[in-house]
């Protein structure tokens, strides 16, 4: 009856977790023709007396393809799968520059063909590449190689040429931003070449426009999805990537007020609108007024601030909680902020604010001070992330500022809340030797022990991804033996949350728990033994051997899969706490591993030790787990990991697996650690009881990042 009644408690949990996959959705875009990006300087009342053709657009054909092609680093180009042009470039480019031209009423008559006679002058457009450009974490940007020419068709030495070669960034990383990009410069660029047509022609001394980066101002993007009539929107990019920069305001020019989450999209009424955003007090906001808004557009503001985010560490690359402020060249602070422990799910602190110098204090030193300050110049349009690294006392107290700078992976990070790596490696050694059994003979006992730790983590609301690796190898000689292996566990824990609420959501994991090398039973004496398979069969026996092989590498080997509900139960700087429920597998294989029996057996007058083959599992279950992490005093972490499996088959044990790791830091690399490990088993005879396995060692911390 408890199993049925823990079953209709995991229905619902299960149907939350389940989902259908969706169909890969393929993207079609066109360019179009937009009104809006007309210059008024380039109509003309009477049209120069002349007819002209536009030539088919000339392309190579490694463009002239449906898919978009993206540029990587160096040669590699690849095609897009899911973003296609809706036609092929030389299908559409013609048109669109036919009805540019035609616009503004510069020639008698302009058209594709002329079938009676022969056009008095030629306008061909020659493409060289058109592709959208991925940079890694410098983002992405739009870049297009074109060609121009106006000839005469009587007289092929008097022609005009323009030559394009433009790259511009895609603020938002979209495609269809990059569309409506190359969309906007084609259209700009033709507007510069007519501009040199006239000029060839009527000799007037009327300047060339000059041509902004796009997306200038701010770029326009059509809207694709339902809005309503006399609706457009509004979006301030996000340029640290991050879901958590300073939100904004909106003011109408009627007193309508809204509020903006930089990297999201506002729709609002068509009109003309004014912005509030930025970092620090109201005086210190910077405004951009005549921000327009067209019916059915999404305009796209041009960054004009910077961002930054300021980490403090320790010399162990440790995040050390000091409080530091921000001045602007003028000593007007932009206020204090303290470092967010990321690992925790904290989310660090973005700072909006003008393009410009500024300086950075801790320990409440003020403006003034030439003590633990640093300074750092943002540029227009960028994030930059800072790090200062502050001395520690030896009980761990953070002291002064020792060094400050941009890190080499801090640049190559280029966003927050995203991709971060750890790996550590750590070291203990101790030596015994004594002569309490013989005066003239001394025992010496040799202990070595190394872990090395890998901790992948993605952190990106509404996603959260966890990977930790740990190897951990230690090595035992006394005087009579050699070395031998007293230590060897591998894991790996992989877990995926999918965050439908702040601290509520969905997740999955995969464990993997194994060893490396060759396990051994040792024994003091010679002794006989057999290996006996599940069917209770000799598979391999010896005499008088001193050890016996029990466990070949990678086995035996445990697996754990799960899915369910992860809730978040507390989490501060000091303290995580994670709960998990939900339908969870487990898989023990046990091939070549052969356990010591209490068992013997004699034949022949020869008495044999047992080794028995174990039989693989396979359960499936409701697994709870619990996980933290906490920041105690005196320097003191603890993190725990228990995780339970109950069975749904009432003749399986539930399984109980419970971590605990308490670490004490004594120096800057130095630290005191005990481990605490229990499992449940059963014995031979069925009966079940608590494993436990304490360790406690000296730890040597060496960090790589």
């Amino acid at each position: 009856m408890k199993k049925y009644f823990f079953l209709l408690l995991l229905i619902p949990l299960m149907h939350a977790c389940t989902y259908t996959r969706e169909a890969v959705v393929q993207n079609y875009y066109v360019m179009e023709y937009f009104p809006h990006t007309e210059n008024k300087d380039l109509f003309q009342t009477k049209p120069l007396d002349m007819s002209v053709r536009i030539n088919d657009v000339i392309i190579p054909s490694i463009y002239n393809q449906r898919e978009i092609v993206i540029r990587h680093s160096g040669p590699r180009i690849t095609y897009s799968v899911n973003d296609l042009w809706a036609m092929r470039p030389t299908e559409f480019l013609p048109g669109l520059i036919t009805k540019r031209v035609s616009v503004y009423n510069l020639f008698r008559f302009v058209s594709r063909e002329y079938l009676d006679q022969r056009p008095d002058s030629e306008i061909s457009v020659r493409i060289n590449n058109i592709e959208l450009y991925d940079r890694g974490a410098e983002g992405k940007t739009a870049s297009i190689n074109m060609n121009f020419q106006f000839t005469e068709s009587q007289a092929r030495n008097r022609f005009v040429e323009h030559n394009v070669s433009r790259e511009q960034k895609i603020l938002d990383d979209k495609v269809e931003t990059f569309v409506q990009t190359i969309n906007e410069i084609i259209l700009e660029e033709t507007d510069a070449f007519l501009f040199k047509v006239l000029r060839f022609y009527t000799q007037e001394a009327e300047p060339e426009p000059e041509i902004a980066e796009l997306p200038g101002d701010s770029l326009l993007q059509e809207i694709d999805e339902e809005i309503s009539e006399g609706m457009g929107a509004l979006l301030l990019p996000a340029i640290s990537k991050a879901d958590n920069e300073p939100p904004y305001k909106i003011y109408n020019n009627d007193g309508s007020e809204y509020d903006g989450v930089p990297g999201q999209s506002v729709s609002l009424p068509s009109g003309i609108y004014t912005l509030e955003y930025g970092s620090g007090s109201r005086r210190q906001l910077h405004v951009k007024e005549n921000v327009q808004i067209y019916p059915r557009y999404k305009t796209i503001v041009q960054p004009d601030w910077s961002c930054l985010i300021v980490n403090i560490i320790d010399e162990r690359q440790e995040v050390v909680k000091v409080p530091y402020e921000i001045f602007d060249a003028d000593g007007m602070t932009y206020g204090i902020g303290v470092p967010a422990r990321r690992e925790y799910g904290e989310k660090q602190q973005i700072w909006m604010v003008e393009p410009g110098r500024y300086k950075i204090t801790i320990n409440n030193e003020p403006f003034n001070s030439y003590s633990n300050f640093t300074t750092v110049y943002l540029n227009e349009g960028e994030f930059q992330k800072i790090t200062i690294v502050v001395a520690t006392n030896p009980d761990g107290t953070p002291g002064n500022l020792i060094g400050a700078g941009v890190l080499e992976e801090d640049e190559e990070a280029g966003t927050i809340g995203h991709w971060h790596f750890l790996s550590a490696f750590y070291g203990n050694a101790s030596i015994n030797s004594t002569n309490e059994k013989i005066r003239t003979e001394h025992e010496t006992t040799l202990v070595f022990n190394t872990q090395f730790e890998n901790k992948i983590t993605y952190d990106n609301f509404p996603v959260n991804y966890t990977l930790r690796n740990l190897i951990e190898l230690g090595t035992t000689r006394a005087s009579d033996t050699g070395f031998r292996i007293s230590n060897d566990d591998t894991y790996f824990r992989n877990t995926l949350i999918l965050y439908f609420l702040k601290n509520t959501g969905v997740y999955g994991r995969f464990d993997v728990e194994t060893h490396l090398l060759n396990e051994y039973a040792y024994f003091s004496s010679p002794v006989n033994y057999r290996k006996k398979d599940l069917d209770g069969l000799t598979v391999e026996e010896g005499l008088r051997v001193k050890q016996v092989k029990t466990k070949t590498g990678f086995m035996p080997l445990t697996l754990k899969e799960g899915v369910g509900i992860n809730v978040r139960a507390v989490n501060t700087g000091r303290v995580n706490l994670n709960v998990r429920a939900g339908f969870g597998l487990r898989q023990d294989y046990y091939n070549n591993v052969h356990l010591l029996s209490e068992e013997e057996v004699t034949e022949n007058s020869v008495t044999y030790k047992l080794f028995k083959a174990q039989e693989s599992l396979q359960k499936r279950g409701a697994e709870v787990s619990v996980i933290g992490n906490f920041q105690l005093p005196l320097n003191l972490t603890y993190y725990t990991n228990a995780d339970f499996l109950f069975p749904f088959r009432s003749d399986e044990m539930a399984t109980i697996e419970w971590e605990n790791v308490l670490n004490l830091k004594l120096f800057k690399y130095i630290s005191v650690d005990y481990r605490l490990r229990l499992r449940n088993k059963q014995d031979e005879t069925g009966k079940e009881y608590i494993v436990n396995r304490h360790a406690l060692f000296l730890r040597i911390n060496y960090f790589a990042r």
